[in-house]
């Protein structure tokens, strides 16, 4: 249980730094005011989605592996880099939701990218009971 209580929390102060980072990122992006991966709800799906996520896969390397934190590190890296191609994208979507990117806040959805899998990886491998 204290282990939930730990990824809990840090996707909770994960929420809060994204949203922060978002807000600043509204103002210097160029990008609408409505813009949707700056809003509330995307947000906060992108934490929760990237916290299960991570911690499931965190439970099932630790389950099979015999340095869990060492290879959930490897495999946390390559979905960080695949993740990347999500802001790139929609620099070809012709969605007019998507309407007014800018690089510079495609550059923004990958930093929020990094905050949220750094967090992850750093609580799971370092916060909680699973041998290292």
């Amino acid at each position: 249980m204290r282990g939930f209580s730990i990824v809990f929390l840090a996707a909770l102060a994960t929420f809060g730094i994204v949203w922060g980072v978002s807000i600043i990122a509204l103002r210097l992006t160029g990008v609408p005011k409505d813009f949707p991966p700056f809003t509330a709800l995307p947000l906060l799906s992108g934490v929760i989605g990237g916290f299960l996520g991570a911690s499931i896969v965190y439970a099932l390397i630790a389950a099979f592996a015999q340095h869990p934190s060492r290879t959930f590190f490897f495999v946390a890296i390559a979905a960080l880099a695949i993740s990347f191609g999500l802001p790139l994208r929609l620099s070809f979507t012709k969605s007019h939701r998507f309407a007014g990117v800018t690089p510079a806040a495609q550059m923004t959805l990958a930093l929020l990218h990094t905050i949220i899998a750094t967090t992850a990886v750093t609580v799971l491998t370092r916060g909680t009971n699973v041998p290292r």
